[in-house]
Parts: C-alpha cells; sequence; structure tokens
C-alpha cells in the first residue's frame, strides 16, 4: 500500500519510432519501379517504331535496307526475288505533291516478269498498308504479288503522273505480326503507366516517411 503523500506516477507515452529501414526500402522500391517504368517505356518505343516503320526511305530520301529495287515512274529495273514469297510495291512522291490524307497512287500496275516469260501484275493487297513520309517524301504501298519462281525478274513502273516520282520492292510484310507488335506496344503502354504510378508513389511516401523518421531522430536526440 503505498503512502497518502505519494502521487501515482502518470504512464509514459509510447517511445517514437526513429528506424530508416522502412523509409529506405520504400524509397529505394520507388526508385527501383521508376527504372524499371523507363527501360519499359524504351522496350515499348522500340516495339512500335519497329512495327510502323518500313525502312523504304532514309533520311536523306534513298531507298533504305528494306529495298530490292527501285526504278522511276515511269521507268524499269531487274531484281533477284525468292519462288513462294510475297513481295510488296511502294510508290514514292514529294510531299507536296499530295493533299492532306491522301496517299501516293500510280496510274496502272506494276508489271513483273519472271525468268520463264510469265507476266506478274503486282495487284494483290500487301499484307500490311504502309504510308510514311522521311523529309520531303512519302512512300505508300500501291501493290503485292508472289514470286512464282527463283531468278531475275524485269520490273517495268508505270507513270505515276507526279515529277520524281518512283517505286521500291521490298518483302511484303504479313498482317500478324504486325498487329502483335502493336498489341504488344498497347500493352506496353499499360505496363508503363502501371509501374510510372507505382513507383512515384512508393517514392513520395517513402521521401515523406523518411523526413518524419529523420525529424523523430533529432527530436529524441
Amino acid at each position: 500500500m503505498s503512502a497518502p503523500w505519494q502521487q501515482p506516477v502518470p504512464p509514459q507515452p509510447p517511445a517514437r519510432k526513429t528506424s530508416l529501414v522502412g523509409p529506405v526500402v520504400l524509397t529505394g522500391a520507388g526508385v527501383v519501379l521508376l527504372v524499371g517504368t523507363l527501360i519499359a517505356a524504351v522496350v515499348t518505343a522500340g516495339v512500335f517504331l519497329g512495327a510502323v516503320r518500313s525502312d523504304v526511305l532514309t533520311l536523306d530520301g534513298q531507298p533504305g535496307a528494306a529495298v530490292l529495287a527501285s526504278a522511276p515512274a515511269p521507268g524499269a529495273a531487274s531484281v533477284e526475288l525468292t519462288a513462294g514469297e510475297r513481295y510488296a510495291v511502294y510508290l514514292v512522291v514529294p510531299r507536296d505533291s499530295l493533299r492532306d490524307g491522301e496517299s501516293p497512287s500510280l496510274e496502272e500496275d506494276v508489271l513483273l516478269e519472271a525468268p520463264s516469260g510469265e507476266v506478274i501484275r503486282a495487284d494483290d493487297s500487301p499484307g500490311v498498308t504502309m504510308n510514311e513520309g522521311m523529309g520531303d517524301l512519302r512512300a505508300g504501298t500501291v501493290g503485292a504479288f508472289l514470286a512464282p519462281q527463283t531468278g531475275t525478274y524485269q520490273m517495268v513502273v508505270p507513270p505515276a503522273g507526279v515529277d520524281g516520282a518512283w517505286v521500291a520492292l521490298a518483302p511484303d510484310r504479313p498482317f500478324a505480326p504486325f498487329f502483335g507488335a502493336i498489341g504488344g506496344t498497347v500493352l506496353g503502354v499499360f505496363v508503363v503507366i502501371g509501374l510510372g504510378g507505382a513507383g512515384l508513389g512508393a517514392l513520395v511516401a517513402g521521401v515523406v516517411w523518411w523526413v518524419v523518421r529523420a525529424r523523430a531522430r533529432r527530436q529524441v536526440a
């Protein structure tokens, strides 16, 4: 039994937590997520550019890496093709020769004479219809065909009705991989948004938590 003159001891408040382990871990996780966001954004951009780029034109307006042969419109050229492969025909014209939303077009189909003498008309629809610009030029698909034989073909190009127009022949792009790349790009955008939001939230929360714990450490000291 306590003496009547003794005052009861008030309960002590719980000790304030001052450890920085939690804030450091949360802040580090935010940084890691943001780095992952950057990597995902770069990969997504690369996939998208690979899907929409045809490599028909270079930056200086010359035939690109995908072009197997080129000829003025009108004109002619020879090209080595492989049996069973599909090829697309691109018409390249000055950008200022087209109205807004207009695609390049030829007056007639491009003709190809096979090694056997058979004449093929490039009037099929390409797997992927491309329309891209590079500098002062614009290139668009105007036809496609399937090569029946392996060997040297003679390509005959009709007039385009535009000064400076020329035709490029390149492998046709199948639709399925193109569609998959576009789908992957859309998925990548959602991944970037999700990682970025989570990373930014974790980083901000970690920094705020860090400041609170640091202030508590100073008060205890």
